[in-house]
């Protein structure tokens, strides 16, 4: 009986550890640029880029449109796209959803801020190509993947569109292209 019951609580606790809905609220998270973090948590870092971000284009603009769409969007839902676990800490992509539906990654884009594929989620090791694999040789990435496929799917669809606007009317970092 004691071994069934070890059985049932292990499995238990891994079912809720890898559907784990986790709640957090933007009023926890102070953001300085595109990062955040919460206040007494040296292991986690929230980033509204998915990927790419140490070495993208960005507006010079782009903190402050930041800024300005957190303070009149404070009440937005914090929704965990991704997270890459290491040992030095935790890159979490996010989105932050205003209560219209709109997420503040499709803003910075249509802006002209950041070119939509910062967006893309981190690929999982068995979703990387053999040559992106090559360069984890050493050390797999590991990558948690929190959102539906559909939920993604659309989102980037809605990324597409805002580039595309943002391009036609030479907005931020495509106003000399």
């Amino acid at each position: 009986m004691k071994r069934l019951s070890l059985i049932i609580f292990i499995a238990f606790t891994l079912q809720s550890c890898l559907g784990q809905d986790i709640k957090i609220n933007l009023s926890e998270l102070k953001f300085k640029s595109i990062f955040g973090e919460k206040e007494k948590d040296n292991v986690n870092v929230y980033c509204l880029l998915g990927t790419g971000f140490f070495r993208t284009p960005r507006s010079e603009n782009a903190d402050q449109l930041i800024q300005d769409w957190l303070e009149k969007n404070n009440d937005a839902k914090v929704i965990l796209v991704s997270t890459l676990v290491d040992k030095k800490g935790n890159i979490n992509y996010c989105w932050l959803v205003d209560k219209n539906g709109q997420t503040i990654n499709e803003y910075l884009v249509h802006n002209g801020c950041f070119p939509g594929g910062t967006m893309m989620r981190p690929n999982t090791f068995s979703e990387m190509s053999k040559e992106e694999r090559k360069m984890y040789a050493d050390e797999k990435p590991n990558i948690i993947v929190q959102i539906d496929k559909k939920s993604y799917d659309e989102f980037i669809e809605k990324i597409k569109l805002a580039e595309t606007f943002a391009r036609e009317n030479k907005l931020g970092i495509w106003k000399d292209k």
